[in-house]
């Protein structure tokens, strides 16, 4: 495939030279070797776009499979694909069009794991996400659990502890909190165990 555009030169030489017979081998010689030049110059951009776009391809795969070994979340860049991908294992659907900016943060070193959300969304998303995880409405804030999180640029602490929580205990001690800023239209997911 890379050796067409020379071949077509030869051939455009040799009509070339059929044409003009008095054309003195020294500027046929010139005229090969410019040509050939320019013919390994398009072989050797190719080749090097191939390799890049391999490498790439390489890149990728390898991120995956890493995934696929240790979840990967993204605590300083928003709405990546390990991000989106994450939301969708934790809240059952994938992301619908108005969730931006989802933030997650995982903390599963030792006996006890936690993990963090935060993503700006409608409040039909809240509700869907409260039924697929089957969590009830608080009485009244809940700080229970603000002795536990981590602090992120992302995650507003002084506005949660403010805000009535969805949540729900499940076995082995592990709890579900959700919190909505309506007027921000930001959620706030938290899971631990203890």
């Amino acid at each position: 495939m890379l050796v067409n555009p020379f071949c077509s030169y030869i051939g455009v030489l040799c009509v070339i030279y059929s044409t003009m017979p008095k054309l003195q081998p020294a500027y046929i010689l010139t005229l090969l070797i410019v040509l050939a030049l320019h013919s390994c110059d398009r072989i050797k951009r190719k080749s090097r776009q191939v390799a890049d776009n391999t490498k790439a391809t390489i890149a990728e795969k390898k991120s995956e499979l890493g995934d696929k070994l240790i979840a990967h979340y993204d605590s300083y860049k928003p709405d990546t694909k390990f991000n989106k991908k994450r939301f969708q294992e934790f809240f059952n659907f994938a992301p619908p069009v108005d969730v931006k900016d989802i933030y997650c943060h995982a903390d599963e070193m030792g006996i006890d794991h936690d993990y963090q959300f935060s993503f700006s969304c409608n409040s039909a998303t809240v509700d869907k996400i409260v039924q697929n995880l089957q969590l009830t409405k608080a009485d009244s804030s809940d700080n229970f659990s603000s002795r536990l999180w981590h602090s992120f640029p992302w995650w507003d602490s002084a506005r949660i502890v403010t805000l009535t929580p969805y949540l729900k205990k499940g076995n082995h001690e592990t709890y579900w909190y959700l919190w909505y800023d309506q007027n921000k239209q930001k959620a706030y997911y938290f899971e631990f165990d203890m």
